[in-house]
């Protein structure tokens, strides 16, 4: 964990500006007199910290329109367009990549080719030139990117920056953050793609209002993202939510799985799983190939394939219903492009999970589906920098505070 600042005034300045930034980028607009009252700052201190943020740009000012006589109040609300951040979904073959404003709103989109078999330093280069050209399609100024996100599959060091294990990638112990960083010359942040989507849902989607909340991801694979108590959890070792590897088989005679055990809830509930019972071999990229048509031949009435969906949504039930008994989140929400089949499997899977969980009441057991595209995704990844840029100045860090690329002023007397 890391250490605190040492008390000082300049401190205590960042952590005033941190956080009336903060209470504008959340709440606004506000009046001042707002911004005094939630922060519990004095008025000079206020007037102060508004003033630097209007030089630099960061903030806008406008008259509050109300029925009654008298002075209308000023409103201080985010300039969106004064800074820009980059984020990014990587993916087995290729990666989408957004260009995101301070509110995280989309300004541009794209989607770029990484090859599978590319070595990390080979994919730094190719995902460097899709944040160049993403940057140049946006229109804005290049000077205004604050910072990068990257979501990527796997085991992620998101303290040191560090890919620690992506089977889809087959890279250990690779510093993409670090020469991506090198590469682009702003911060950049790597995490697990589930908890960059996490991330996403608790600043602007479905777990916002939630201070504990799961994600749960089917596809190729199957993923957690946990929020709680408002913030990420990621465990001592970046591993905490490899939820696909827990074990849901412990028979000689259960599925192998990708990551070389057998019986992994990945094995037998992902379209990886269902792919490979079905091929009966490993199906290595060829994932996507082959999914849409066995679910089509499952609607149409297969009852071995039936059986696998059934099987599918029973065990990724007993796994949501364990996450419930041991995090008791507000709410469970299952993403993913493997709901394209949810008619053959979700009746089991929301029947598991009250089997499972006897200290919960029926209403207590929110499982909700989310219909989420790569872009949000991304803009997820993006959010990991917004959290950055408003995160306290009080915990030491490696680098300076993001708010300094916005107010030069508050850098130069760093």
């Amino acid at each position: 964990m890391a250490a605190t600042r040492p008390g000082s005034k300049r401190l205590l300045r960042d952590i005033n500006r941190h956080l009336v930034l903060q209470l504008i980028a959340e709440h606004g607009p506000l009046s001042r007199t707002d911004l005094a009252r939630r922060g519990q700052l004095t008025a000079s201190t206020i007037t102060h910290i508004v003033a630097d943020f209007a030089a630099a740009g960061l903030i806008t000012e406008t008259a509050a329109v109300r029925a009654s006589a008298g002075r209308q109040p000023v409103l201080v609300d985010l300039a969106p367009q004064t800074g820009h951040l980059v984020g990014i979904k990587l993916r087995d073959d290729d990666m989408t990549v957004v260009v995101a404003d301070l509110r995280c709103s989309v300004v541009h989109a794209l989607e770029a080719p990484v090859a599978p078999d590319a070595a990390p330093r080979e994919a730094v280069e190719m995902i460097s030139a899709a944040i160049e050209k993403a940057v140049r399609e946006a229109g804005v100024p290049r000077e205004s990117l604050l910072g990068v996100g990257v979501g990527v599959p796997g085991v992620v060091d998101a303290a040191r920056r560090r890919i620690v294990f992506s089977h889809a990638r087959g890279w250990r112990d690779a510093d993409i953050g670090g020469w991506l960083e090198s590469r682009l010359g702003v911060p950049v942040w790597i995490d697990n793609v589930v908890n960059t989507l996490a991330m996403g849902l608790n600043r602007f989607g479905a777990g916002r209002d939630a201070g504990d909340f799961l994600v749960v991801t089917v596809g190729r694979g199957i993923g957690l993202g946990a929020v709680l108590g408002g913030g990420l959890f990621r465990g001592a070792h970046g591993a905490a939510s490899d939820f696909g590897h827990t074990t849901v088989d412990a028979s000689p005679y259960a599925p192998h799985c990708n990551c070389g055990k057998r019986g992994c809830l990945e094995a037998v509930a992902s379209d990886y799983g269902i792919v490979r019972a079905v091929l009966g071999h490993d199906p290595g990229l060829t994932v996507e190939d082959h999914i849409d048509a066995i679910v089509d031949r499952a609607r149409s009435g297969d009852e071995r394939l039936r059986e696998l969906f059934r099987r599918a949504g029973e065990s990724l039930g007993v796994a949501i219903a364990n996450l419930i008994n041991l995090f008791d989140p507000a709410l469970v929400l299952l993403a993913g492009e493997g709901l394209r089949a949810k008619d053959l499997f979700l009746d089991r899977l929301r029947a598991a999970v009250p089997l499972h969980t006897p200290g919960h009441r029926p209403d207590e057991l929110y499982v909700e589906l989310l219909d989420v595209t790569d872009q949000d995704w991304a803009r997820g990844a993006a959010a990991i920098v917004l959290h950055e840029l408003l995160r306290s100045p009080v915990w030491t860090s490696d680098r300076p505070p993001l708010i300094h690329r916005l107010l030069p002023e508050a850098a130069a007397t760093a």
